[in-house]
């Protein structure tokens, strides 16, 4: 029980210095406590480069869904945010990660949404949030994004 707890603590502690260093989307890519999470969420995606190597990000976010707590991470292609970018759904607590990347054409008339990794309990709300956060309507209403 005692040794539990102290890993638990441990593993706290590493992910809390991670996120106190702006947990980004790549960074997930890179940190070795995620990096499992984030290459089965993209196993069936090829995502660019700019993902893995960093794009240009926003705030983290952070919602409840199902009563489970999520920090929600955005990024887009440097230099040309309207044409791609991705969001990322990340609990340590319950060790999932499920996002979507979107790909928008020039004249901003279609865009193209490939899911990554989505459970059936994310299915309705955790879509709603990762677009949301595509969209920017999670950083604009932030408080309107948690789920019981």
């Amino acid at each position: 029980m005692k040794k539990t707890l102290i890993i638990s603590l441990l593993s706290v502690m590493a992910f809390s210095a991670c996120a106190g260093s702006e947990l980004t989307v790549s960074g997930l890519a890179k940190n070795r406590q995620t990096h499992a999470l984030f290459a089965q969420m993209t196993q069936h995606h090829t995502l660019p480069d700019w993902v893995v190597q960093g794009g240009t990000s926003s705030q983290a976010q952070n919602v409840t869904i199902g009563g489970v707590r999520y920090v929600v991470l955005q990024s887009c292609k440097p230099h040309d945010c309207a044409s791609q970018s991705i969001a990322v759904l990340y609990s340590q607590e319950a060790q999932k990660m499920t996002g979507v990347f979107s790909v928008s054409a020039e004249d901003g008339a279609e865009q193209k949404l490939s899911w990554l990794n989505v459970p059936d309990e994310l299915s309705i709300d955790g879509k709603t949030v990762l677009f949301a956060a595509l969209s920017g309507s999670l950083d604009n209403h932030p408080e309107s994004f948690h789920f019981k």
